[in-house]
């Protein structure tokens, strides 16, 4: 069975050379065409990549003005360091959705790019480069890093288009822009209008290295850290709980002092900021005793306990959680003579630890919480903002620390230490292994740390968010949950940073008392003043203000706040970019901005909530009602990219391929050449939703379908050089009817996957098509008529017209996977088809669009009973070429007989289509035979229907022009031939 691969090519130039020794050869219709099935490189890919970029882009904005707008909004890449794979199979996946948006939806498309500017990493990157002796001045620093990400665009700004995307890249929206700057202070203003804002000393993930706060969405989790996990003994103070156990057992003879508390904590620096104890009401506690000391657990953990020191044995007795509410202890090593209580938290759990929570409240967030909630005050922490600890904040018997860096081992082995003189160990463990939170920029461990920072809150708006959630459609569909568990989770958003480089909080302080004004219209006016003089200007360092504020005002008497917003709440603003394109499409307000988002899953947690909060916040009115609308209709998600050993990659594991090195190919790791296109298939044949793999494998594999996809096209185009008009339906032959019901079950299968963002169906179900109904079937069946037949035959011209069907609707399937390949078979085709444009992406869906007369389900099932007999007949074929029975297919004839004589379904379809049953089994006769008139007979049963087949040598001789085994003598031509050649 021929199929149609490079080898098909070769054998079709051997055949026209071999055909040219004779007269015959220029009495073929062999193909014709130009197309190459070679990818274009160079100068050629350039050409081809503008062509159906940005002049399309460009086209459609003149062309489609008063069509239906599809926003598909770009969630903005960071500006530093080189691109990645990863980033290509983002952009292409949004370039896929607006290309069958273009095309099969007829709609006008709105996806301008987008570079995120502002954040740490281009801080550290120029800090780095340059010294950072050099950059005191937060102006200069500025300046430097500006020029940075505009270097960073432009380098990546090439890259990106290798991709083929259909967009403007001359005109991105990019957050250190002035006027995106200005519409985030005005989401900032609404903040503050709707009383959403309020500063608190409270802690916050921090980074030492970076020295900045940090948000959850910064964070990444390392399951392999190390931490130093101790087991510390607290003395009871009173006499509450000796009382208790007195009552209990009057036996019982007790001195509190004898009485430890006993908590686990993985955070030894942390002790000397130990405030109280946290225990649960709901648990039950016992003792375990060594000599005269008696050490409090929970009961479900004594056990576990035990076995760290096999010195001390369980006390049988019970304490109630509430009986130990209100007791007090000390810490010894503090020296400090302050007796800390004990209270409940419904954080404590008997499944790890000792049921007790050593609690610093500037230090963990729920320990914050439950000492806010029994009146426990924080004014200040002991760790500065390098990490390091506050000698003068420190309690006295701690002082000897130092100002030593609070997460490394050394400074947490000297705190235990430090306790171990006042014997407050129970148990030490060095090497504690636990998943514990990375800034994910320095890659280093950070703290919690309570210091002065703006915080949003969220608890007031995540009804509206939530709600407005309900009616989003995520891709894959537990996107929802997953979103609306962050949402859930988040009472509020830091926003403050305590770094240069970003929009600055246009908050001023009073210089007598340091204390914030949040007037509304102070804070509207100095907006007003930023966008006047730009964000730069903000940080230049001034005595008198009064530029910055209101004529009533002395600006000697205030100074500006030097803290930046957190980059999420940039990006998070990106949604005011479109406002444009909504007023200019007359479009209902009242619905979301953008069609589509589409990014990276780790998104939820970033960029979609960032949005959608921020969304809801710029909706507020007076903070008395807010609009429970997000800025998308659809979020699609995309997995991470993984190497051959399914490891994620990344910079660090030196695993990344650039998306030049992937189009190009690589010697070491070795990955084949893939072209622009080829990359593009590979996005889009993976199932992008998860992770998804890049390795020579799978490159190779993706490398042979896109050369199908370009060998089909070849043979299509080469056999539809002189097709001038299309044959009536009605005129078809059954193959040819059944050829066209597959191909509109394709178009419309794919047409509901691509809707559906599925894109690796369609790529499947395109390339099962070619495989087994094209290949397998069509081309093969169809090749000796269009080669052999005359060029105004029925039949040829019948073919011919299904060819071109199949040739626009692979156009149409593949044009927003493949645009490159589909703009060089259109420029072929426009020389076939003068009624198209010079592009298919200016033609309309209705140029793809099959009729639905083509539909015909009954013709498929006789088919695919027809196709059962065929490949039992190929099965006896198989085995007597085994057997030397013959060397080619067409020297074969084979005779068919309905041997019941009853009337059968199948025999009266292969009647039917006698007239061309030889090319269906690629033989060079088939022959409908009554029963007796032929010998080796064998009886198939074919669903329940019996055929007579038998296989035998052809009795005539070879055609020296079709080369099929009906010529009547030898070296003569067959009737066919022969009337074609002397017409």
């Amino acid at each position: 069975m021929l199929r149609l691969s490079h080898r098909q090519t070769r054998c079709f130039a051997t055949f026209a050379a071999q055909l040219d020794k004779t007269s015959y050869s220029k009495t073929l219709q062999l193909p014709q065409t130009k197309f190459s099935p070679k990818i274009p490189r160079g100068s050629a890919r350039d050409e081809l990549i503008n062509r159906t970029g940005i002049d399309i882009y460009k086209w459609q904005q003149q062309h489609k003005i008063n069509y239906k707008p599809f926003v598909l909004h770009d969630g903005p890449p960071y500006a530093n360091g080189k691109l990645h794979v990863g980033h290509a199979l983002n952009k292409i996946c949004k370039d896929i959705i607006i290309r069958y948006q273009l095309i099969h939806e007829d709609k006008s498309i709105k996806y301008q790019p987008g570079w995120d500017c502002h954040g740490l990493p281009i801080e550290l990157k120029v800090e780095h480069t340059l010294g950072k002796s050099e950059f005191k001045d937060p102006v200069e620093i500025r300046k430097a890093c500006r020029e940075y990400a505009m270097n960073m665009i432009e380098n990546q700004r090439k890259e990106f288009l290798e991709l083929g995307i259909m967009t403007d890249f001359t005109k991105p929206y990019i957050t250190m822009d002035h006027k995106f700057e200005s519409n985030q202070l005005q989401v900032f203003s609404k903040l503050v209008e709707n009383g959403l804002l309020s500063q608190q000393l409270k802690p916050v993930w921090y980074g030492c290295d970076t020295q900045t706060a940090l948000a959850e969405a910064e964070l990444e989790y390392n399951d392999k850290h190390k931490s130093v996990a101790i087991y510390v003994k607290f003395p009871v103070v009173d006499d509450k709980l000796g009382n208790y156990l007195q009552q209990r057992d009057p036996n019982v003879s007790l001195v509190n002092e004898q009485i430890k508390l006993l908590i686990w904590t993985s955070t030894p620096w942390t002790i000397p900021a130990n405030k109280t104890i946290c225990v649960s009401e709901h648990l039950t506690y016992t003792l375990i005793k060594k000599g005269d000391e008696l050490l409090v657990v929970a009961k479900p953990l004594a056990e576990e306990v035990l076995k760290l020191d096999p010195e001390y044995s369980l006390v049988n007795i019970e304490i109630p959680g509430s009986e130990l509410i209100g007791i007090h202890y000390v810490n010894p090593a503090a020296q400090d003579n302050m007796k800390r209580p004990v209270i409940h938290g419904d954080h404590v759990v008997g499944t790890a630890g000792t049921g007790l929570v050593h609690s610093a409240p500037a230090h963990g967030r729920e320990d914050y919480l439950v000492a806010k909630q029994n009146g426990i005050t924080i004014e200040s922490s002991c760790v500065d903002n390098k990490g390091k600890y506050i000698v003068e904040e420190l309690p006295p018997g701690f002082q000897k620390l130092g100002a030593l860096k609070v997460n490394e081992i050394r400074s947490n082995m000297l705190c235990v230490d430090v306790l171990k003189q006042h014997d407050m160990i129970y148990n030490v463990n060095k090497n504690f292994v636990h998943s514990y939170p990375y800034d994910w920029r320095s890659q280093t461990p950070v703290i919690q740390r309570a210091t002065p920072q703006w915080f949003v809150n969220v608890d007031k708006i995540k009804p509206f968010a939530r709600e407005a959630l309900e009616r989003v459609n995520f891709h894959p569909a537990s996107g929802y949950n997953r979103l609306t568990s962050f949402i859930e989770n988040r009472d509020e958003w830091c926003i403050s940073r305590q770094r240069s480089w970003g929009v600055p909080l246009p908050i001023v302080y009073a210089a007598d008392t340091h204390k914030p004004v949040l007037d509304l219209a102070v804070i509207n006016h100095t907006i007003t003043k930023i966008d006047e003089f730009g964000t730069d200007e903000w940080f230049v360092k001034e005595s008198d203000i009064s530029r910055w504020l209101p004529s009533n005002m002395d600006g000697t008497n205030y100074y500006k706040g030097q803290d930046t917003m957190d980059v999420w709440f940039d990006s998070g603003t990106s949604w005011s970019t479109l406002r444009d394109n909504i007023k200019e499409c007359n479009n209902d307000t009242t619905q979301p901005l953008a069609d589509v988002y589409l990014e990276g899953s780790d998104q939820h947690r970033g960029w979609f909530q960032s949005s959608l909060l921020n969304k809801v916040i710029y909706s507020g009115n007076i903070g008395e009602s807010f609009q429970a609308l997000a800025p998308y209709k659809a979020v699609i998600t995309h997995g991470f990219i993984t190497d051959a050993h399914g490891q994620k990659m990344s910079k660090t594991k030196g695993n990344i391929f650039s998306p030049h090195e992937a189009i190009e190919g690589c010697k070491k790791p070795w990955t084949p050449f893939l072209g622009t296109d080829g990359l593009r298939l590979w996005a889009a044949s993976s199932n992008y939703q998860q992770d998804v793999g890049f390795h020579p494998e799978v490159l190779t594999r993706v490398s042979e379908v896109g050369k199908k996809y370009r060998v089909t096209f070849k043979y299509l185009l080469g056999n539809l050089y002189d097709f001038d008009a299309p044959v009536a339906y009605s005129q078809l032959s059954d193959l040819d009817k059944y050829i066209l019901h597959t191909l509109h079950q394709l178009q419309s299968t794919c047409a509901g996957y691509y809707k559906s963002y599925n894109f690796s169906r369609v790529v499947s179900l395109v390339n099962a098509h070619v495989n087994s109904i094209l290949s397998a079937i069509y081309f093969d069946v169809s090749k000796d008529c269009l080669y052999t037949d005359k060029a105004s035959s029925m039949r040829r011209r019948a073919i011919q017209t299904v060819l071109n069907d199949i040739l626009k609707t692979y156009v149409g399937i593949l044009a927003p996977i493949q645009p490159l390949t589909v703009q060089e078979v259109w420029d072929e085709y426009v020389n076939i088809n003068q009624n198209v444009s010079d592009s298919p992406f200016k033609e309309s869906s209705t140029t793809f669009k099959l009729p639905d007369d083509y539909i015909n389900h009954d013709l498929e099932s006789q088919f695919n009973i027809f196709f059962k007999l065929r490949d039992e007949i190929y099965k006896e074929i198989e085995t007597l070429k085994q057997n030397n029975f013959f060397k080619n297919k067409l020297e074969l004839e084979i005779n068919l007989t309905n041997p019941s004589g009853k009337d059968s379904t199948l025999f009266e379809f292969i009647k039917s289509n006698e007239s061309y049953l030889d090319d269906l089994f690629l033989v060079s006769k088939v022959k409908l035979v009554d029963n007796g008139e032929v010998d080796n007979l064998q009886i198939m049963d074919i669903g329940g229907e019996e055929i007579g087949v038998a296989i035998k040598h052809s009795d005539d001789y070879k055609c020296g022009r079709c080369w099929k085994y009906t010529a009547p003598e030898p070296e003569s031509l067959c009737g066919k031939c022969n009337d074609v050649v002397n017409r």
